[in-house]
């Protein structure tokens, strides 16, 4: 029995570990006071995004901040969202419509978008959403005046994320999991050490004078992962970036169907590891035996009458539930940690065998590798 007090003892570890990270994640305080009113550009690329127009439109015009100036840049859309746009913008003045050019060789289309949204961007902040994210209305200025309090170049955070679908819930929520769990809370917060950054391209909040230090996202032009690489690029600069707790002030939904799920998070989870097959395997392995074994564990627990072997699944579920607690996601969903874990080990090693074999990854009808 040495061996499952052992591997208890480890999932312990990794529960007090996601407890003290969970503490340390910084959080906006509500209806906080802003120093003098910066005008703050709000940046939104929309490519095919013609069901998320008008909830984002509504969400920005309630913005409780007055100092605000809108750019949407229609990225070469085919389904409408050019005419949703015209129609939802009409008649307020902080909102404009840019028609992006050409995607260049090379360039990431959503680089390449933010890129041209910044070209057009006169304010002394610059909020970068995802056209499937939504703000409360105190969010520009809750979070504007913690980055002037904290003098922050960047701000960066995972929303609460809304879950229509099976994988959603089973994959996208692992997202807080990950971060909460692996990311060295200390160094993020207190560091400018490149390699603990953590980030989310669905709210990127820039002053614009780090942004201009570092090129603007044109210094990762052709990176898939663009909100970790930026994000490590303002920290080389030597400007303060903190990863927030914003689920009180964000939600978004990231994909709509089962389908969305496996597509959107396989163009870029292997190659957010570098493309590295040890660490694939490794992160694999390491999920493999910690997060899926113990609901064989439970299994047996039931069939063989050993209760003490439903302790590592108990632990696990209790990490997630923290992770799910501070984040604001469904609670039950900790009780499937195991499934997420499969889902995920499955996501990967897929995403990993499609890139060593040349298979490109088809997203809104361009292809990544």
């Amino acid at each position: 029995m040495v061996w499952l007090y052992l591997f208890s003892g480890i999932l312990l570890l990794f529960v007090i570990i996601t407890c003290l990270h969970s503490l340390l994640l910084p959080r906006p305080k509500k209806h906080s006071k802003v120093n003098g009113s910066p005008l703050v550009s709000i940046l939104v690329p929309m490519r095919n995004e013609a069901h998320n127009v008008q909830g984002m439109v509504q969400a920005l015009k309630r913005q409780s901040y007055s100092s605000i100036e809108v750019f949407f840049l229609d990225d070469e859309s085919t389904d409408g969202t050019t005419e949703a746009l015209a129609v939802a913008t009409l008649g307020d003045s902080r909102l404009n419509v840019v028609q992006g050019a050409p995607k260049p060789d090379g360039w990431i289309g959503k680089v390449f978008a933010c890129h041209q949204l910044s070209q057009h961007a006169t304010g002394d902040y610059l909020l970068f959403l995802d056209a499937d994210v939504r703000i409360e209305e105190t969010a520009v200025s809750d979070v504007l005046a913690l980055m002037q309090r904290k003098k922050l170049g960047l701000v960066s955070g995972f929303s609460r994320f809304l879950l229509p679908t099976f994988l959603n819930k089973l994959l996208v929520p692992l997202q807080h999991f990950i971060v909460l769990f692996h990311l060295p809370m200390v160094f993020a917060r207190w560091s400018n050490w490149p390699p603990a950054t953590a980030a989310h391209g669905g709210f990127m909040f820039f002053e614009r004078g780090a942004y201009d230090s570092i090129g603007g996202h044109a210094s990762v032009w052709s990176n898939i992962v663009e909100d970790v690489a930026i994000s490590k690029q303002i920290k080389k600069q030597g400007h303060k970036m903190w990863l927030l707790n914003i689920t009180e002030f964000v939600s978004c939904t990231m994909y709509d169907s089962d389908r969305d799920v496996w597509t959107g998070f396989s163009k870029n989870i292997f190659n957010g590891l570098g493309r590295s097959v040890p660490l694939a395997l490794g992160i694999s392995f390491f999920y493999g035996v910690f997060y899926v074994s113990p609901l064989f564990l439970a299994s047996a627990a039931f069939i063989g009458d050993r209760p003490e072997w439903l302790i590592p699944y108990a632990l696990i579920s209790l990490q997630a539930f923290v992770v799910y607690l501070t984040t604001r996601e469904p609670r039950h969903l900790a009780f499937f940690i195991p499934f997420s874990a499969l889902a995920f080990i499955a996501l990967l090693l897929y995403a990993m065998t499609r890139s060593l074999k040349g298979h490109q990854v088809e997203w809104k009808g361009r292809f990544y590798g």
